[in-house]
Parts: C-alpha cells; sequence; structure tokens
C-alpha cells in the first residue's frame, strides 16, 4: 500500500484550551536574563536529530522529545513543548505541556500525547523558563521547527526470485561454490531497507538506492541441501514487514572442468585429460612413474627437474579465469627457497593465475601472476608433499590459499586478467617467457570454474590415517605382548608382565591385591618403577612424516613424586619424542628433540590444566602434523596443549613404554599401569582421539 504524507501549511499561533498561555519575553527582575534559545543541534525527535520538511524523521511509536535547555544565569529552568498539526479539515492543532525544572543544561524530556494522528506531518518547538522570564522559542528567529512523521503500519511482504535458485520442492540447482542472484522487491514505496539471512547465516541489511526500490543479493552455498531465505521489508519509521521465506535445492558443487592425475604409465610422453581438457603434452625431461603422496588416493605423479625441458602444458585455456575458479595440486619440491609454479595459465604477457611456491619461501597463488594481489603462507619443504588449492572469488574480489586443506591466507582486492593461452604444469609465464620451472614432484591437478568451499578443500588435501601398531596388552607369551595384526610385538623386560583380572594371583604379591581392574578389555601392563619397560625391537612409524601415539595409562600412587615416562620414541643419541609425569605440578610433558644429537634444542608441551592424579585411568595421544607443523598433547579425550613444530626426524629406535634414554642410560621408569597402546601413520583427529580414549579403534 503507498502511502500519503500531508503537507504542513502556514504556522499560525494558537493554543488549545490546556496549553498554559504566557506571554513571551515578560518582564525581567532587575538583574535577571531571560533563558538562551535552544540549539537545533541538541534538539532530538525519538532519538533522531531534529530535521524538517521532507528531511524529517519517521518514527514508528509516539516518540520522547528532547531538549537541552541553558540559562546565562545558572538558574534551573523547566520546558514548555509544543506540537502542532493540521487535521482532516485543514485546521491546525495545537498541544503543549510544561515539565518540571531542571537545572541549567539538564535535557528535558517529554513524550508527545496519543491524539498525535498517524500519516501526518507533525512539528515541534521548546522554550525555557527560569521562573521569572522566557526564553525564546526554538524556531524563532526563521530557524525553523523540528518535525516528524507517525507511521504505525508495516510495509508489505517483499518478493523474491532467482534464476539460479528457484523456490520450488522438485528440482536440484546449479551448486556448491556457485553464486546466485536473488532478487528482492516491495510494494510498498517507502521501504528504505530489506533485513535478511540465509538459513544458518547471520543476519545482514541491505538498501535500496531509493525508498521501494529492490535489491539484488549475491549468496554462494556451501553445502547441498535444502536452504533457504528469510527477508523482511523495513519502512522509514522502522516498521518491519511480515517476513518472507524462500526455500531452495542446492546440488552437490560441479566436478572439475579439467583434471591430469599425472598417473600415466612410465615412459609416456603425455598426460591424459581424466576430466575435460586436452592431453597434457610433456617435456624431454619429464619422468612419469614416480611414487605420489602416501596415505592417498593418488598413487603416481611426475618428476620435474627444474630446467626448461621440464613441464607439460596442455596448448589451450582449462577456463575463463574472469569468473571464479580454483586450482588444486598434490607438490613435493625438491628444492626449498626457489621461486616455482606447479600450475599456472597462459595470459597475454603474464599467467593468468599462478600457484607455487616463491623464493620467500612461502607457498602462493597468485591471479595474475604474482604482479598484483597474492595468497601466501605455509612453509615449503625439500622433500615433503604438500596439496595446494587456490581459489578465485570476484564476487567477494579475493584469492585464498588452502595448503593441505587449511586455509594460511585471504588476499583482499583480487582481480584476475582474462587469458587465452594454455594451461601450464611444471612452469609459468614471465617477461622472457615461459620459466620459474618446478624442481621436484607434482601429482593430481585439478581445475573448477567455480569456487572451492572450505570443507571441499579440507576434504582435497586429506591424508589418511593408517595404524601401524595396536598393541592391547591383554595377553604375553615368550615374554612378548602380541601386536593386533601381527606386526611386532612389544617384548617385556624386568619385571614388566601382563596383569589380567582373570589370572592366578599370588597371595604374597602386594601387587596383585583383589580389586584391581584393567583399564581397557581383560588386561593391561604391570611395571613396578625398578628397571620394567616394553619395547619394539624396531621403528613403528615414520616420524619424519604426521604421527600418533595413544595409550591409557594409571599411575601407582606410591610413585607420585618421581618422574616418571609413559612412552618414548629413542633415535641413536636422543629421543625424538617423551611423554612424562612430572611431580611437581603432578602435570603431563612432552618433550620433542630438534635433533638425533646429545644437546640438541627442544619443544616442551605442558598440560598445566590437566591433573595428572595418581590411582586414575588417564588416556594420552600424541599428535604430529608435518602438514600444520605442530605437535598436539591431548589428556583424557580432549586437546591439552599444543606448539609450532617443524623439525620432526626419523627416530631409528622402537617405541618403548615405561622408560626413556639419557645420557646416562635408561631411567624415569614408569611404576603403574599402561594398556591400548596405539601407533598411526598420520595425524590423528579430535574425534579419533575420543574414540581411542572410549576403548574403540578408528578402523
Amino acid at each position: 500500500m503507498h502511502r500519503h504524507v500531508f503537507v504542513r501549511g502556514a504556522v499560525a499561533v494558537v493554543f488549545a484550551s490546556s496549553a498554559v498561555v504566557v506571554t513571551p519575553w515578560a518582564a525581567a527582575a532587575a538583574g535577571n536574563r531571560p533563558p538562551d534559545q535552544p540549539k537545533l543541534s541538541e534538539l532530538t525527535t525519538g532519538g533522531k536529530e531534529c530535521a524538517s520538511g521532507t528531511e524529517r524523521p519517521y518514527v514508528r511509536t509516539r516518540p520522547q522529545l528532547n531538549a537541552v535547555l541553558r540559562d546565562p544565569d545558572a538558574q534551573p529552568v523547566s520546558a514548555e513543548f509544543e506540537v502542532s498539526w493540521r487535521d482532516e479539515a485543514g485546521e491546525r492543532q495545537v498541544r503543549s505541556a510544561r515539565t518540571t525544572s531542571a537545572r541549567s543544561g539538564s535535557e528535558a524530556r517529554w513524550t508527545v500525547p496519543e491524539e498525535v494522528p498517524a500519516f501526518t506531518d507533525v512539528d515541534w518547538r521548546v522554550r525555557a523558563f527560569d521562573g521569572t522570564a522566557w526564553g525564546p522559542w526554538s524556531s524563532d528567529g526563521g530557524r525553523g521547527e523540528c518535525g516528524f512523521v507517525y507511521d504505525t503500519e508495516q510495509p508489505a511482504k517483499p518478493s523474491v526470485s532467482s534464476p539460479e535458485y528457484p523456490d520450488d520442492t522438485t528440482s536440484w540447482h546449479d551448486g556448491v561454490g556457485s553464486y546466485g542472484t536473488f532478487t528482492v522487491d516491495s510494494s510498498s514505496d517507502d521501504t528504505v531497507a530489506y533485513v535478511y539471512n540465509f538459513m544458518g547465516g547471520k543476519q545482514q541489511t541491505a538498501k535500496p538506492e531509493e525508498p521501494g526500490d529492490p535489491v539484488e543479493l549475491r549468496w554462494m552455498p556451501e553445502s547441498s541441501g535444502v536452504h533457504g531465505l528469510s527477508v523482511q521489508a523495513i519502512d522509514r519509521a522502522g516498521n518491519a514487514s511480515e517476513p518472507t521465506s524462500y526455500q531452495f535445492r542446492v546440488a552437490s558443487g560441479r566436478t572439475p572442468v579439467a583434471r591430469w592425475k599425472l598417473a600415466d604409465p612410465a615412459g609416456s610422453v603425455r598426460a591424459d585429460a581424466t576430466a575435460g581438457g586436452k592431453p597434457a603434452e610433456a617435456g624431454g625431461s619429464v619422468v612419469f612413474g614416480a611414487d605420489g603422496p602416501s596415505r592417498t588416493d593418488v598413487k603416481s605423479a611426475v618428476e620435474l627437474d627444474g630446467l626448461a625441458d621440464a613441464y607439460l602444458t596442455s596448448g589451450t585455456p582449462a577456463l575463463d579465469t574472469t569468473g571464479a575458479f580454483a586450482v588444486s595440486a598434490w607438490v613435493r619440491p625438491d628444492a626449498a627457497g626457489r621461486d616455482m609454479a606447479a600450475v599456472s595459465q597462459d595470459g597475454d604477457e603474464r599467467p593468468a593465475f599462478a600457484l607455487g611456491a616463491d623464493a620467500e619461501g612461502t607457498w602462493s597463488f597468485a591471479p595474475g601472476g604474482g604482479t598484483g594481489v597474492r595468497a601466501k603462507g605455509g612453509l615449503p619443504e625439500s622433500g615433503e608433499w604438500a596439496h595446494l588449492t587456490g581459489v578465485y572469488d570476484p564476487v567477494a574480489g579475493t584469492a585464498r590459499l588452502y595448503v593441505n586443506g587449511r586455509l594460511v591466507d585471504t588476499a583482499t582486492g583480487a582481480t584476475a586478467p582474462g587469458g587465452s593461452g594454455g594451461l601450464q604444469i611444471g612452469r609459468a609465464l614471465g617477461a622472457d617467457g615461459q620459466g620459474r620451472h618446478w624442481d621436484g614432484r607434482i601429482a593430481d591437478v585439478q581445475v573448477w570454474d567455480r569456487v572451492i568451499v572450505p570443507a571441499e578443500a579440507a576434504e582435497l588435501g586429506k591424508r589418511a590415517t593408517v595404524r601401524e601398531g595396536f598393541w592391547q596388552l591383554d595377553e604375553a607369551a615368550a615374554g612378548a605382548s602380541p601386536e593386533h595384526d601381527g606386526r611386532q610385538p612389544m617384548t617385556l623386560g624386568g619385571d614388566a608382565r601382563i596383569y589380567r583380572e582373570d589370572g592366578d594371583c599370588d597371595p604374597l604379591d602386594p601387587t596383585c591385591g583383589p580389586g584391581e581392574i584393567p583399564m581397557v578389555g581383560a588386561g593391561h601392563l604391570k611395571l613396578d618403577g625398578d628397571g620394567d619397560f616394553a619395547a619394539t625391537d624396531g621403528p613403528v612409524v615414520d616420524t619424519g612424516d604426521s604421527f600418533s601415539l595413544a595409550a591409557h595409562v594409571r599411575l601407582d600412587q606410591a610413585a607420585e613424586g618421581r618422574t616418571m615416562t609413559v612412552l618414548s620414541l629413542p633415535g641413536e643419541h636422543n629421543s625424538l619424542a617423551t611423554l612424562r609425569y612430572t611431580p611437581e605440578q603432578q602435570s603431563w610433558e612432552l618433550t620433542l628433540a630438534d635433533e638425533d644429537r646429545a644437546g640438541a634444542g627442544t619443544t616442551k608441551l605442558t598440560a598445566d590444566n590437566d591433573w595428572a592424579s595418581s590411582g586414575d585411568d588417564h588416556h594420552l595421544a600424541v599428535v604430529y602434523d608435518a602438514g600444520a607443523d605442530e605437535v598436539l598433547l591431548y589428556v583424557n579425550g580432549q586437546l591439552s596443549v599444543k606448539a609450532p613444530f617443524r623439525h620432526s626426524w626419523r627416530a631409528a629406535g622402537g617405541l618403548h613404554i615405561g622408560r626413556a634414554a639419557s645420557t646416562n642410560g635408561w631411567g624415569e621408569y614408569l611404576h603403574g599401569a599402561v594398556d591400548e597402546v596405539h601407533a598411526y601413520a598420520g595425524a590423528l583427529s579430535e574425534r579419533q582421539v575420543t574414540i581411542l580414549r572410549a576403548g574403540g579403534t578408528t578402523d
């Protein structure tokens, strides 16, 4: 419905019968000066600045009028407020009211009466009285009055439409990572804003250029399924319409427009495109058949030597880089600190984009090839695989870089030029022609004509965790407790033994008293702190890459004043990792050595907020994430502490339970019990750690 605003006519000096009639400029007592004229800048209408004519504010409730009043003699002052309007017959109506006195410089207030009509231009003014003399009206001297319109009517419900995501109940449209345009319109010509939120998102506001105009909302779904948009129209008075609910169905994101797995047989001269695109012809020094990243489905890679003949090219563009796009690849540099491109696409004189490493020692994604905005982060390491995903979002104006599935940087103000040249693997176009040749391996190059959202990037860069050892410690034979899958057993040393609740109990053995219950399963490992331990003969996991260890432990109360090791990974001259109990704060501590030499630097993590109480069962987990260059310590299924760690090395010794190596030999023997020891290649998630704590497995 369109509303009409009545224009106020000429002002007449007429007061309602209830008004107090006093002659303005009454004679003042000798020496008394009248109050000051109120300043328009210190008058507000329902909290809004004083304004008149077409600028007058619209309010949805009877407003409170506020005025700061001053007296030159600092006398207390009262206020007289006056409101006026024209009724339907054109007669001027006036209402006024007096306030009680207050100190000079204070604020007087009055809420307009209920008889003030809606949808009518209302004017008001105010003056001050010091008990003897009246000051001038705020409107005197041609300064004009303040005004408002009292609007109580809701605007009409807005309409919503979208060509990409129509409101229907039968079809699935476009998909994750693809923007849609939603047009919101209102039939009320005083709509000045639309308040909206997409399902699960925060509330936002969009304002039309002119009242009543439509707005266009750009939105991108990050998950498939049924989504919704809720929107309300807001008028000048702040009245909100009834909400409009708009539902639509979002399909999964579009598959890559081009993909080269680079898993072609050894001796190949080109890489077949497994999704769109043309085969990528290989330069003379490209070697097919190299191993891909472990713990992934990518089994093969190409090897490049960093020279001019080390590249692959499709000869044609993979996509239009002026729109949204994303590119990803598994990469393993054999030389860190070099400016190298893993994937690029030729533009006119420079790349339309380049993904790789830069000379500053970071990973890099640059729409426009690095001459403009660039997203960078993470640390390339020689001989170590990483997954890179670069995402260009022209709507947000951003370039994002994900390393191993984690967002490391978002660069703003990004633009990408169009490029009609071919897609390049292992090099990028520069001022002197093709350069930035890759030295190392590249696998599974993918290109999309849409945004890759965070969950997708995480899945692309995911590497599985693989169990390499599981010792239930429920039984022992010939001095060793078997590994669950028949791999290296845990050899028992000293007086270490497997305690079973259902086993024979020597009544003279004080450690075999009634009531002891295994932590998990039918038994656990018992250690008396006097040279007892258990260990594998050789390494269990490759500690140069991501790995995880976990175990249940119970400390004996008689030994809570001693430092005791739960797990350790000794090398030839030093221990890579030692997980111990420290008596000073009764806490768990993890120490990692930077190198396999005596006196090497260390990284120490202390679980200060997790009390290592004796006599109770605890679950501990150590997770080294090579992709994130950090180590994490979990206590009882919760992350307790984490720290950066980049110096992991391959520990040549086995996995030891209950002791640690030092320059003086073995020590820190554990007095207590250990159960359910796990060793994994890869970084366990918090969810997986929680499963292990409950006695389950991640297989």
